[in-house]
């Protein structure tokens, strides 16, 4: 009997390594399974402010200006987590994280429905310089350390995998993908952790709209396909889309991602610029660009992309489109009001924010005249 238990045991051991290191044995980096998880928003200090602060606060119609007047208490996440934010909510709002016990990061602004990319956190605060903070704080973990035992089993199997890959990869003679190059749904993790809801719906592409994501600048080449896991987690599940909002992003390692799916050469119908959604593609920089504008590389990355994109659907970066206003609330033009813009375009030329960010939305201009050199050298610079 003692005998036939120790096997009983060693087989049970053999199966749950087996079970443990499995998904490590690829020669795919290991990416861990993002993990969602929410909590009320708790009650939120009213500051006192100066009347006349206030009324501009106010009268900006977004929230995003004057003093500070809401401020929430330090907030304990069930979990850890590397994105947060209240879901659904497209109101100016402002994020600040810390491991518990540590330094706060930055305040970080963030509007439109997205979340804020802290990398690893177990406390988060909350401010508003216009409406109180309301609702569900939505949280996603995309690198596998929400618990001690995730991050313990996160660690075994980056190790296996890394042992793996360098003893069974091989290089590919003569691979080489199409320019620009696109990093699909399936290599960061989509098709298994972001699903769409249900079937794309299409539309024409008209012109380009660029965002920014409003997450910290300073991430990591590594850190870059979780961080589009985690927006796509936040859209779908806590905003409650039918998937990512965007098309494409962009890293500022100037690294492409397919964004909604449906089809890159199609045009699928994002969620990125509210009423114009139907007659435009959307592509968002991963970072906050305020003050600080996107990287050389990441420019290059958009003119490639939007040159191919426009050229593919029959147009041009330079000169106008006119586009019909399909409304709401985040929409500067009421439904059925025309409006011309320019081919490439900012998100704030159409809606009420202030994303691509003031640093950004200066270069927009510049990468537009990129990507239509693009199409004059080539015009079609990535066959379709």
């Amino acid at each position: 009997m003692p005998g036939k238990l120790r096997l009983l045991l060693l087989i049970c051991m053999g199966v749950t390594v087996a079970w443990g290191v499995a998904p490590a044995l690829s020669l795919q980096p290991y990416a861990p399974q993002a993990v969602d998880f929410s909590q009320p928003v708790p009650d939120v200090l009213e500051l006192e402010a100066p009347a006349g602060g206030r009324q501009a606060a106010e009268a900006s119609g977004h929230g995003s200006e004057g003093p500070v007047r809401f401020v929430s208490p330090v907030i304990e996440a069930p979990e850890r987590f590397d994105l947060a934010g209240i879901a659904g909510e497209r109101d100016p709002l402002e994020y600040r994280a810390r491991d518990e016990g540590g330094e706060w990061s930055d305040w970080i602004e963030t509007a439109n429905g997205d979340p804020v990319y802290f990398g690893g956190a177990d406390e988060l605060q909350v401010r508003s310089r216009g409406e109180r903070p309301r609702g569900e704080l939505h949280y996603v973990n995309v690198s596998g350390t929400a618990t001690p035992a995730s991050s313990a089993l996160t660690g075994l199997r980056e190790a296996v995998n890394s042992a793996f890959i360098s003893v069974a990869a091989t290089p590919l003679a003569g691979a080489q993908a199409p320019a620009p190059s696109i990093v699909t749904r399936g290599e960061w993790g989509a098709e298994e952790d972001c699903p769409p809801r249900s079937a794309a719906a299409y539309g024409e592409v008209r012109a380009a709209t660029v965002h920014h994501t409003v997450t910290a600048n300073d991430y990591s080449a590594a850190e870059a396909p979780g961080i589009v896991l985690g927006i796509c987690r936040f859209h779908r599940n806590g905003n409650g889309w039918n998937d990512v909002g965007y098309n494409f992003l962009v890293d500022r390692f100037g690294t492409i991602y397919e964004g909604r799916a449906g089809g890159m050469t199609s045009a699928v119908v994002g969620a990125h610029a509210q009423g114009f959604n139907s007659q435009t593609f959307g592509t968002a920089s991963i970072g906050t660009h305020t003050a600080t504008g996107a990287t050389e590389a990441a420019t290059d990355a958009f003119a490639r992309l939007i040159a191919w994109k426009l050229a593919l659907h029959g147009t041009a970066a330079a000169g106008k489109a006119q586009l019909v206003s399909g409304g709401g609330s985040a929409n500067k033009y009421a439904a059925g009001r025309k409006v011309r813009v320019k081919r490439v375009f900012g998100h704030g030329r159409v809606g009420l924010t202030a994303c691509p960010g003031a640093a950004l939305k200066r270069q927009v201009g510049d990468i537009k005249r990129r990507a239509q050199a693009i199409i004059d050298q080539n015009p079609s610079p990535l066959p379709g």
